[in-house]
């Protein structure tokens, strides 16, 4: 603490020389400069020293694994349902919708082959009102359906104190194609 008390009226001495000869400007740069200079020691430079000790473990690991590949079907397509399954399946998903009482309006289908895949995809836009409170355990079962994806879900609340939501749910079925 003495020697800090002895250093202190020189610190000051000194910064007023600088200030003197390189001005208000000139002090404000060498400070920047030095702030840089200490980001770049204590921040960066560790972080690239870390990330560059993570590339190469992945290279190695990348390196150690065989590369024994077989040409295959997908795993996946293999347990997909059929696409002549679209009709019951989907079914199966309004049924579950009205059961927990949402109120179904009219439904848009939609068929499409994405690519040379071997698959069909039905994509199905559901407006539906119901509760809010009800929502959540429902697209939570729909989700575990099997080859359905929930796309987009959008909500509207005509007014603040109303329980009903208007919802406008789009589905999409996938089935492979024989």
């Amino acid at each position: 603490m003495e020697a800090l008390t002895r250093a202190l009226p020189r610190l000051r001495w000194q910064l007023l020389q600088w200030q003197q000869s390189l001005g208000f400007w000139g002090l404000l740069a060498l400070g920047v400069m030095v702030v840089t200079l200490l980001v770049e020691v204590a921040v960066l430079r560790p972080a690239g020293i870390l990330d560059s000790q993570r590339r190469q473990e992945l290279h190695a690991a990348i390196a150690e694994q065989p590369q024994d590949v077989q040409v295959t079907e997908p795993a996946i397509v293999e347990k997909l349902p059929l696409a002549a399954d679209f009709s019951p399946r989907l079914e199966r998903l309004l049924g579950l919708l009205t059961q927990r009482g949402f109120i179904l309006q009219q439904t848009t289908l939609a068929y499409s082959a994405p690519g040379d895949t071997g698959l069909q995809r039905l994509d199905v836009e559901i407006p539906l009102t119901g509760p809010y409170i009800l929502l959540r355990s429902v697209l939570t079962d729909v989700a575990l359906e099997p080859a359905v994806r929930i796309e987009s879900l959008t909500l509207e609340r005509k007014e603040i104190s109303s329980g009903l939501l208007t919802i406008s749910l789009k589905l999409s079925l996938l089935g492979v194609v024989e």
